[in-house]
């Protein structure tokens, strides 16, 4: 989504972002009010986790937050932010269950120090494209997003880390 955002135009890409959010919702709906239809989903569609049988998926999280940020802030702000989620929540994942001792709200701190430096990394490497300035506000909406990912939130880290990460780098480039 994030390379969509930077290469593609910009109304349809929007048209594009509405349109999966209605298909991803109506798909929550049918897997919450047809029981059926969430076992089939569960079954069948490889991606669904077991403890998503009877919540919202992360992927619908995913698709809402990136139309959100789509539609509130600059595309290369958007972009970014879903390239931190992209790369530094899984490599966090991947590092934090490697990592038992240094735990804060059952999250690893190795895995958030490798989701902020991963995030700063790919934020540098996004850079090379014209339309996303190498600014020095990269860094803090990596830490940002880091910091969004491990704190405990009502909400799914798919929504609080673009937005988290997005709201710092608008605030600190208006300054």
């Amino acid at each position: 989504m994030p390379t969509f955002i930077l290469f593609a135009p910009t109304e349809p890409l929007g048209w594009g972002f509405i349109i999966a959010c209605a298909v991803v919702v109506g798909g929550e709906m049918g897997r919450g009010l047809v029981p059926w239809v969430n076992d089939l989903s569960i079954r069948y569609i490889p991606f669904f986790k077991a403890r998503e049988r009877y919540e919202v998926t992360g992927s619908t999280f995913l698709v809402l937050s990136s139309t959100l940020v789509f539609f509130i802030f600059d595309k290369q702000i958007a972009a970014l932010a879903l390239y931190f989620l992209a790369i530094g929540d899984p490599l966090a994942a991947l590092v934090g269950r490697r990592d038992p001792v240094f735990r804060v709200f059952g999250k690893s701190l190795v895995g958030s120090l490798a989701f902020a430096l991963s995030a700063t990394g790919i934020g540098y490497v996004a850079a090379v494209h014209p339309d996303v300035p190498l600014t020095w506000w990269i860094a803090p909406g990596a830490v940002a997003a880091a910091a969004a990912e491990i704190l405990p939130m009502p909400l799914d880290d798919n929504i609080t880390v673009p937005v988290a990460a997005a709201t710092t780098m608008a605030l600190l480039a208006m300054l």
